[in-house]
């Protein structure tokens, strides 16, 4: 793709200012910022000027502005800053064509191709359900592959399966306590077997030791072991596709870590002949200095069994060695900081240079959650919950006459699932959040449903309007409101970028509410002034030009929503 309309003319005017001072770009382009809106578009402060040129700020701008020329810009002086406004034309056309030829492609670009991108998500536990918390790593890792995948970067997105370990140790004993052999494969009394399993071992020492020794049987690969261990992650792995296909997230592999099982010790050599290895209370450990209290780094247990270390550090290597990725993500809950900081350091410690590729994108908690069904909080009772939710509000909303919809069912999926994935994704990732039925719902306000009839809105004009047109004149386009959309557009290949950068999907989130706030101020701005209409029947030219604009703002609003994993119903 080429650059983006707002990317190529704030280049052409940082070009101009470098050439002007005769400075490199790279000194101005940190320095060009977006302006206030009230003075343009892009602003070029002069004080780091004044001292070099001996001249007052507003003088050096003065100046500056009456040299520098870059068409399709009106360039101006506003005190101590240059700052450059976009003309209507043909930035207009331009912000508008592209954004409706791209289509849901809209804000994507290509600084990405060639380049490999491995992340790690989601991750349940297998024999286990998924919880609610689960949904963070899940929608901000499906989010953030989404980015890069949109910038051109092929993505491997790996779901990390905890298939190995003593939990799978407390499912089978468990079983063997409280199983029912014909529900060997029904999920929820695998979770029944874990929860009673996990209650005694906690206190029954006997119990938690026979956990430990099957665990020890798996990877000593005793065969009927191995097949109860098979047996179950198949059944945890059929449940886990059914929720994953509900939120429509794919991942490129899906991968535990048992296929590290015999892979650990030639790890635990490497590093043993580079960094060095050492025994503590019976235990291998990295012979790293560690600060004070700062736990070691195990490899082994004192009964022989690896740990989630090992596997990982296992899972870096071989990840580069299949990928040869430029970057490698852990999507993991800011819980597990120490963990991985101390992952990367053996890394870098063997010698793999590599290793500062390796990033974890951490992530705050989730506050205040709890279902109708009580306060254990399975993910799937949550997307049920938030279905039904969204169906009482689409039953009111089409008595009320403010929906029109075929199939009500499917409509209240949608919004219920979109309720979700914005209600934690208009948050930074970092930090904590609480979780509020009555907020993620909301038909008005900073939430899913909100943005998804933004959209709905926008098709609904259009089908009002006759469609959207095949030509139009976009020099009609003088309104501010009409520019202020216009501008909304324009930014999101630059908040696709940024976002991308800092693994951030709330800035995706954040501009949507932007755009769907300003078309939702250009629209209503009709209500006290006809003239201001969108579907404007006695001026067929500014009528089309406006319903281009229109089908603009449906073409970004339903790019960012994509990005997201939320829905776009045209009907609502």
């Amino acid at each position: 793709m080429t650059p983006s309309v707002y990317s190529r003319y704030r280049t052409a005017f940082v070009e101009a200012l470098a050439q002007a001072l005769g400075m490199p770009a790279s000194e101005i382009d940190s320095q060009v910022k977006p302006a206030d809106p009230a003075h343009g578009d892009l602003s070029f402060p002069t004080f780091p000027l004044a001292k070099a040129q001996k001249k007052a700020p507003p003088a050096i701008a003065a100046s500056l502005a009456q040299g520098v020329k870059v068409p399709g810009l009106e360039v101006i002086a506003a005190g101590p800053y240059v700052n450059a406004k976009f003309a209507l034309m043909p930035f207009t056309a331009e912000v508008i064509d592209t954004a409706r030829s791209q289509g849901v492609r809209y804000g994507g670009g290509d600084g990405g191709a060639g380049k490999t991108v491995v992340m790690d998500y989601s991750s349940p536990n297998i024999a286990k359900p998924i919880a609610f918390h689960h949904i963070r790593s899940t929608v901000i890792g499906h989010g953030v592959a989404n980015l890069h995948r949109a910038l051109g970067y092929k993505v491997e997105g790996i779901n990390y399966l905890g298939d190995w370990g003593k939990q799978f140790g407390l499912v089978a004993v468990g079983f063997q306590e409280y199983g029912v052999p014909e529900r060997r494969k029904d999920m929820a009394h695998l979770v029944e077997v874990y929860v009673k399993a996990n209650q005694r071992a906690e206190k029954d020492p006997g119990f938690d030791e026979r956990a430990r020794d099957f665990f020890r049987r798996m990877e000593a690969n005793e065969p009927e072991a191995l097949a109860l261990w098979k047996e179950f992650r198949e059944t945890s792995l059929r449940d886990f596709a059914r929720i994953y296909a509900r939120l429509g997230v794919k991942f490129e592999h899906m991968e535990g870590e048992s296929i590290y099982q015999g892979r650990m010790e030639q790890v635990i050599e490497e590093i043993s002949r580079t960094v060095g290895t050492r025994e503590s209370q019976g235990a291998i450990i990295v012979d790293l200095p560690y600060a004070e209290n700062e736990p070691p780094v195990l490899l082994k247990k004192n009964d022989g069994s690896t740990l989630y270390a090992t596997r990982d550090l296992a899972a870096a290597i071989d990840r580069h060695e299949r990928f040869h990725f430029d970057k490698s993500l852990y999507v993991v809950a800011t819980d597990q900081a120490l963990h991985f900081r101390q992952i990367f350091r053996v890394i870098k410690a063997i010698g793999r240079e590599w290793a500062d590729r390796m990033v974890h994108v951490n992530f705050g908690r989730v506050h205040g959650m709890s279902t109708r069904k009580g306060t254990v909080v399975l993910l799937n009772d949550v997307l049920d919950e938030a279905k039904a939710r969204a169906m009482e509000k689409v039953q009111e909303n089409i008595k009320a006459g403010k929906i029109q919809t075929d199939d009500p069912e499917g409509l209240a999926e949608q919004i219920g699932m979109g309720a979700i994935f914005f209600g934690d994704l208009k948050n930074r990732r970092a930090t904590d959040y609480t979780f509020d039925w009555e907020d993620v719902l909301a038909f008005e306000g900073h939430s899913g449903p909100y943005l998804q009839y933004a959209h709905a809105r926008t098709c609904n004009v259009l089908r009002r309007g006759g469609g959207a047109p095949a030509s139009y004149d976009a020099s009609l386009l003088t309104l501010p409101e009409e520019q202020a959309v216009l501008r909304a557009i324009a930014r999101l290949p630059v908040v696709v970028q940024e976002a991308a950068e800092q693994f951030e999907p709330s800035f995706v989130a954040r501009w949507l509410l932007d755009l769907a706030a300003e078309f939702s101020r250009y629209y209503t701005v009709g209500n006290q002034d006809r003239t201001k209409r969108v579907v404007l029947e006695d001026n067929e030219p500014l009528k089309a030009a406006r319903l281009a604009l229109t089908d603009a703002t449906r073409a970004a609003l339903a790019a960012g929503l994509t990005l997201l994993g939320i829905a776009t119903p045209e009907n609502m």
